[in-house]
């Protein structure tokens, strides 16, 4: 199976779409899409019915199309489909989208019309995406193929592959396209008859516009691929995140309903994920904080975290859930305490503890707190808490002190502001506190931004222990130096058939391949915090 299957796939410089209708919501709202999203390559129609659609001719098959296109996307009444697969490939077609339902996730007819589509597939080196897939989205490229998709997705560096195609678009997108929290792709994997979630992780763990993976897990065929291309993304430095449901048996029998999928055994997929070095999630908007927060900063140096905030309450609450996380909270001692005590705008008598209580007046010497906080070497990561409105004249003030204190940051710093949201009467957008969340990840919710804080902290911990791992530290049990498949609870073997993997065989013979690159960081010199 050639190499460029699946840069073919996400990537194309052209697309033939079959079964292509104004009639059809599927193929009309995916052609519309993919024109004013941004792609910008040759595009073709396929439907026997008509003669031209969108100002286009119409061709009858796909072997009537003048050339051989990069990505063949197939709506077409699931009968057809083998066919047409098979036809594209036999033309040279290197990837296909197959959007039709009503395979192995419906009947007996279908399950059988699924392992001929998995038989020519493999057969002819086809890098397939789906059945039953809504699609996907590459932000960089401007290639978005799916009908599902509101608004024209922007450039960030998340990839996302989920085996819902709704939860990927509906949910996980616009929540985070609400958020200004970008992707650089999102691939709904639909039935995997070719392409896996494993061969999604491995492409775009080596992809350089790529700084966090998150998955949304149903089942997985081939379970040991998936820890071993887990564990090496993670090795390389890109975290990956993974909401994995079935923890009960109606979350199992749903899964069944739609993807045919097994869930498996909870406690075995723990100890995998625990032996990949994957972090498990419980939700998508924890999924989405945790990977913006990966998505700015490098994972933290160590559990050494120092929290400041503006409501002593909040202060305590903080404190609580840093330690229900194994997050360290360091004294602040010595000439760090003896600064922050002198600073008159402060208003704090006596002594300082972590979490800091820097009072509502905090708020208005926030870069001189965090300049003497950083200073102090006894923390590798902070938390800045604003107990305040986040619309007023004052938080006007307050937005641009968080962003020059997040521009001077070495370490990663999150933000936690939970005052009103709500616009003024007559006030116009940007809001002060949507002026921090267009450059940084900001929260709402501490238990949230604690979650956040607790995964650059557990990611870096996980990645130092890979590390050992793979260097052979003797302190580490020989049982850990490998992932296995073998696990309590189970064998992790759920699913129907073993999918075809070598679309993603090493780019690095490619041309114009490059190394994975780590994160462009924010400016590492310190800027004049007093400077106006």
């Amino acid at each position: 199976m050639q190499n460029g299957g699946m840069d073919a796939l996400l990537a194309p410089e052209s697309i033939a779409v079959v079964g292509a209708s104004p009639d059809s919501w599927y193929s009309s709202q995916l052609i519309d899409n993919l024109f004013d999203y941004g792609f910008d390559g040759d595009v073709r129609f396929v439907n026997p019915s008509r003669e031209t659609v969108w100002g286009e001719p119409c061709y009858d098959s796909i072997d009537d199309v003048p050339e051989v296109v990069d990505l063949v996307v197939v709506s077409v009444p699931r009968r057809y489909v083998v066919e047409t697969v098979r036809d594209a490939a036999e033309r040279g077609t290197p990837a296909a989208v197959v959007i039709t339902a009503g395979f192995g996730e419906a009947d007996e007819e279908g399950r059988d019309l699924e392992d001929d589509l998995a038989a020519v597939a493999e057969k002819h080196d086809i890098a397939v995406c789906g059945p039953n897939t809504i699609g996907f989205a590459n932000t960089h490229d401007e290639t978005v193929v799916t009908s599902t998709c509101s608004r024209k997705p922007e450039k960030g560096s998340i990839g996302l592959v989920s085996q819902s195609g709704a939860l990927a678009f509906t949910t996980f997108f616009e929540r985070a396209a609400d958020e200004d929290v970008g992707f650089a792709y999102v691939v709904a994997t639909g039935n995997e008859v070719g392409l896996s979630t494993s061969d999604y992780v491995e492409y775009m763990a080596e992809d350089p516009r790529v700084d966090v993976i998150c998955t949304y897990l149903e089942g997985v065929d081939d379970p040991r691929r998936f820890m071993e291309v887990a564990r090496a993304a993670t090795e390389r430095g890109t975290p990956v995140l993974t909401i994995k449901v079935g923890r009960s048996d109606v979350a199992e029998r749903a899964t069944m309903s739609h993807t045919g999928s097994l869930t498996g055994d909870t406690a075995a997929w723990d100890a995998a994920f625990e032996q990949s070095g994957v972090e498990r999630v419980p939700d998508v908007p924890d999924l989405l904080g945790r990977a913006a927060a990966h998505a700015t900063y490098e994972p933290a140096a160590s559990p050494n975290v120092c929290i400041a905030s503006t409501s002593g309450g909040l202060a305590s609450l903080l404190a609580d859930m840093a330690d229900e996380r194994d997050l360290e909270l360091p004294d602040i001692t010595g000439e760090t305490e003896e600064a922050l005590l002198g600073m008159e705008d402060l208003l704090t008598f006596g002594e300082l503890h972590n979490p800091a209580d820097i009072r509502g007046y905090g708020a208005d010497v926030l870069p001189e707190i965090a300049e003497t906080l950083f200073a102090d070497g006894s923390f590798d990561a902070y938390l800045f808490a604003i107990g305040l409105p986040a619309v007023d004249e004052r938080a006007e003030g307050i937005a641009d002190d968080v962003l020059r204190v997040a521009e001077a940051a070495d370490a990663p710093t999150l933000f936690l502001w939970t005052g009103r949201k709500d616009a003024r009467e007559g006030q116009e957008p940007p809001l002060p506190y949507e002026r921090v969340r267009e450059e940084i990840p900001l929260y709402y919710d501490p238990s949230q931004a604690m979650d956040a804080l607790a995964s650059l902290v557990d990611v870096g911990q996980r990645r130092r222990t890979l590390e050992r791992r793979a260097e052979g530290d003797s302190s580490e049990p020989e049982s850990a130096t490998r992932p296995d498949t073998t696990l309590p609870g189970g064998t992790l073997t759920w699913g129907r058939r073993p999918r075809c993997s070598s679309h993603t065989a090493s780019r690095r013979s490619r041309p114009g391949w490059r190394p994975s690159r780590r994160k462009l960081r924010r400016s590492r010199r310190r800027p004049d915090f007093r400077s106006r």
